[in-house]
């Protein structure tokens, strides 16, 4: 079910920056690539690249902004569509110092920047080959994808009250994915008992 909110009173927002994953192309994982969403209490919303050279900087209520029940926003600015996401592919290139240091130095928690940023780095994580291995990466990679699903999940709260137009998601995807993760294992269980 998807609600949509229209804010036409904007209240003072409160300041929220991240570092997400701008899906640049569906299919090419490499293009899923680190960037800064930040929003100031004025209720500018601007993108950084890895460079911190500014994508965009608009006021919020400018946005229009649907989320996806897998925990995908999307921003449209000015007719441009941008995907982003709460974790980069596999192939995704690894946030840049400057970012790193961008958001630690604006957050009360730096343990949440250190988080698994990657379905890459959380299966490299994993060590080892085989089912073990194969548990273990499922396990790093669901943790790396929940905590991408709650930095989606808080923009989706602070978005209306930058005067943003919003279309909210539920965002049960974490449901499907432990599902899927769970469903793996069984099966890689399963396969690893019957070879024996």
């Amino acid at each position: 079910m998807l609600m949509l909110m229209l804010s036409s009173a904007r209240n003072s927002p409160r300041p929220i920056k991240s570092l997400l994953y701008w899906r640049k192309s569906k299919v090419n994982g490499a293009a899923t690539v680190p960037v800064i969403l930040s929003l100031d209490t004025a209720g500018l919303l601007s993108m950084q690249d890895a460079d911190l050279v500014t994508m965009f900087a608009v006021p919020a209520h400018e946005a229009v902004v649907r989320f996806t029940s897998w925990g995908t926003m999307v921003l449209t600015i000015h007719g441009r569509r941008y995907d982003v996401v709460g974790v980069g592919a596999s192939l995704s290139p690894q946030p840049s110092q400057a970012q790193i240091s961008a958001v630690v130095g604006h957050s009360e928690d730096p343990t949440n920047v250190s988080r698994a940023g990657s379905a890459g780095v959380a299966l490299g994580n994993a060590g080892g080959i085989g089912s073990v291995a194969g548990i273990a990466g499922g396990a790093a990679m669901q943790f790396a994808y929940y905590k991408g699903l709650e930095a989606i999940k808080a923009w989706q709260d602070a978005m209306p009250l930058a005067g943003a137009t919003v279309l909210k998601s539920p965002m049960r995807a974490m449901l499907y994915f432990t599902l899927a993760v769970a469903a793996a294992v069984v099966i890689g269980l399963v396969a690893l008992l019957a070879g024996r």
